[in-house]
């Protein structure tokens, strides 16, 4: 079975993400998976950690069955780091789009007024305010959906899916000697230089 790409838009709430999604699954003609919806769907509304936890795993593994079908798009703001690491080291065919704004940036887009209602107390658990939300550290890519327009952010996930195709075509021993060499560079040298040509063949 070949399986279509899952791509994971995480960040906090009000980020960008599900308006992302829905853009770009115009363009590339997948399934969107947003948060709230799913929630919706599975009856769930226990916002504790270990709640959001088991959350992530059923929306990963639904997500997984979906992209038998279609590309899959997750809109999740998905707070926990580990658990995300989890779900990338279980399906080979999730990427993870990490939609970054800033808090102030995020209460600014808040139409649903969440925030105001978090930060009065009257909603408990609420990424970004009483529970934190845990930036990616590694295998991601950023996408600042506070400087970018809608049109550059989704053309950012379609560039960046377009070269993993062309990665794919490439022979894995070549992939594997290239990146033994520069991770040995790397450990080897206190503050490595690569230089670049810009040139497509480099």
């Amino acid at each position: 079975i070949i399986m279509n790409q899952i791509i994971w838009l995480t960040g906090l709430p009000c980020s960008g993400k599900t308006t992302i999604a829905r853009a770009l699954a115009k363009k590339i003609n997948a399934t969107v998976l947003d948060g709230d919806e799913i929630r919706d769907i599975l009856k769930n509304d226990d916002f504790s950690i270990e709640g959001r936890k088991k959350h992530m795993l059923k929306v990963a593994d639904f997500a997984f069955e979906k992209s038998k079908e279609s590309p899959v798009i997750v809109s999740l703001v998905s707070p926990v780091r580990e658990v995300r690491e989890e779900i990338k080291n279980k399906y080979e065919n999730v990427t993870e789009f990490f939609v970054d704004a800033s808090l102030d940036e995020c209460i600014k887009r808040d139409v649903k007024g969440m925030y105001a209602k978090a930060l009065n107390g009257e909603i408990k658990n609420f990424t970004g305010i009483s529970q934190d939300y845990e930036e990616p550290k590694e295998n991601f890519v950023r996408i600042d959906s506070e400087k970018q327009t809608l049109n550059e952010s989704v053309d950012e996930v379609i560039s960046h899916l377009n070269f993993n195709k062309e990665v794919e075509k490439v022979d894995p021993k070549l992939i594997s000697e290239a990146t033994f060499i520069v991770r040995e560079f790397k450990n080897k040298f206190k503050n490595p230089v690569m230089l670049w040509s810009m040139g497509k063949d480099s």
